[in-house]
C-alpha cells in the first residue's frame, strides 16, 4: 500500500524518529494502518486520501500533510481537488491554518513541476441575497433540517448569515468536489476536532442524505482511528450508530 501511494518515492517508507527509537511501533503502524485499515473495502483510495488530508489539516500536522498531498496526487486526485479540500476547510479551522497548507501545497507543486491553473468560480457580481439563497439551498441538501432566520439582528444570527452566504453559498457550490467528498471532509474535520454535539449528528444525517452509505460513514471513522485517535473515532461511531437506529438503517 505504501508503494502504491508513494509513486516510487522511498522516503514514504521512512518514519523519522519512529524508525530509530521505536522500530516495533513502525511495524505496528505498517500492519495496522497501511496493511489493514488502508486496504479495507469500505472507501476507495481517493476518498481515504480526502479524509486523511482533512484530518491532518485540522490538527496542523504539516510535515505528514506533505506526504499525503503527494499520495493523493499519485492515486488520482487532481491538483485542483487537493486545493479544494483546503478551501472547504476554511470555516472549520480558520484562515491562518489554510494559508499555511496552501503555501506548503504551492511548494510541492513547484517541486513536482505541476502546472497549476486555479479554478476561479466565485461570482463577484452575485447579489448577497442571491448568494444567501444559494447557500440555504445547499445547506438544506447537506444538513436537511433547520436554517437560521435573520429577522433578529443578534450576533449569532449575523454570523450564521455569513456562514450561509460564504461557506455554503460561496464554497460548497464549487465544482471541484462532489457532495459525498465534501461530506467526508466535514466528518473527518469534526472527528479530529472532537466535536460530538448535535452538529455531528446533523452531519451524519446529512452525509447519508447526499449519498454516503452507513457502511461508508462508519469506514470514515475507522480510517481516522490512527490519525485522530481511537477515542474520538469510537465516540463518533457511537453517535453514528444512534443516528442509524433513529433512521432504521442497518
Amino acid at each position: 500500500m505504501r508503494g502504491q501511494m508513494s509513486g516510487g518515492d522511498s522516503t514514504h517508507y521512512a518514519l523519522p524518529g519512529v524508525d530509530q527509537l521505536a522500530p516495533d511501533l513502525k511495524r505496528i503502524i505498517d500492519e495496522a494502518l497501511f496493511g489493514t485499515i488502508w486496504r479495507r473495502p469500505g472507501l476507495n483510495l481517493q476518498q481515504r486520501c480526502i479524509a486523511t488530508i482533512s484530518a491532518l489539516m485540522t490538527q496542523g500536522e504539516l510535515n505528514l500533510l506533505r506526504r499525503h498531498i503527494v499520495r493523493a496526487l499519485n492515486v488520482g486526485l487532481t491538483p485542483n481537488q487537493v486545493v479544494e479540500i483546503f478551501i472547504q476547510s476554511t470555516f472549520y479551522i480558520g484562515v491562518p491554518a489554510v494559508e499555511s497548507a496552501l503555501r506548503l501545497t504551492k511548494d510541492i507543486y513547484e517541486e513536482l513541476g505541476i502546472e497549476y491553473a486555479p479554478a476561479v468560480e466565485y461570482d463577484t457580481n452575485r447579489h448577497p441575497d442571491e448568494l444567501l439563497a444559494l447557500g440555504q439551498e445547499i445547506h438544506r441538501r447537506h444538513m436537511g433540517d433547520s436554517l437560521t432566520t435573520y429577522e433578529d439582528e443578534t450576533p449569532e444570527g449575523q454570523l450564521e448569515r455569513i456562514v450561509d452566504e460564504y461557506n455554503w453559498g460561496g464554497i460548497y457550490s464549487r465544482s471541484m468536489l462532489d457532495d459525498k467528498e465534501r461530506a467526508i471532509i466535514s466528518l473527518a474535520a469534526l472527528t479530529s476536532m472532537g466535536v460530538y454535539d448535535a452538529q455531528m449528528r446533523r452531519r451524519i444525517r446529512g452525509a447519508l442524505g447526499v449519498g454516503l452509505t452507513s457502511t461508508e460513514v462508519m469506514e470514515i471513522f475507522i480510517h481516522l482511528s490512527m490519525y485522530g485517535g481511537y477515542m474520538n473515532t469510537r465516540t463518533a461511531m457511537r453517535i453514528a450508530r444512534s443516528v442509524f437506529n433513529e433512521l432504521e438503517i442497518e
